[in-house]
């Protein structure tokens, strides 16, 4: 498939737009419940991850074009405010299946590492030109393998248990 055809792709654009609604929430993360917080994030991250195996593998021109934007000084920013929000729940175990251990997660930082990543994705995109655009979607697939789509992995069962502790599920109220 031509790299142009895929930049400007629908596909793109919904990843654009998942995307954006992401970085906006956690730049405002302090301002929610933290209930609604854990809500709005096991919707918006399933959708974050479909996304990202939706780009596909392609060649870039140019890669001199590729940057990114989100400092240490943000990053920690972001990272302080939602470790803040999430402080009792903050820390957790899950096994890696490909180490075969369990590893201890920190909520906070597996959220910030995906906010880094979109968000350097988002702003190099909005440069308008096709380097830049080429550029940032590459280096969004390259991240996702490599990083946020990993997070994703470990973030969705934790989330998972934190809101539904004691569902049972609709096919188990089904029986009863």
């Amino acid at each position: 498939m031509d790299t142009e055809i895929i930049v400007d792709s629908q596909n793109t654009k919904d990843l654009l737009l998942v995307s954006n609604q992401y970085c906006t929430f956690i730049e405002k993360i302090h301002l929610f419940e933290q209930s609604d917080a854990l809500d709005y994030l096991l919707k918006i991250i399933p959708l974050l991850y479909i996304k990202g195996t939706l780009i596909p593998r392609f060649e870039v021109d140019d890669d001199a074009a590729y940057e990114r934007f989100v400092t240490e000084e943000s990053y920690e920013i972001i990272y302080l405010q939602i470790k803040d929000k999430f402080e009792k729940i903050n820390y957790f175990e899950a096994y890696d299946m490909l180490n075969l251990q369990n590893l201890t997660f920190d909520l906070a930082e597996l959220i910030t590492d995906i906010y880094q990543d979109i968000k350097d994705f988002i702003l190099l995109y909005q440069k308008n030109t096709f380097s830049a655009q080429e550029n940032a979607l590459l280096a969004c697939r390259r991240n996702f393998y490599e990083r946020w789509g990993k997070h994703i992995t470990f973030l969705m069962p934790y989330l998972h248990q934190i809101l539904y502790p004691n569902q049972t599920g609709m096919a188990q109220d089904l029986f009863d």
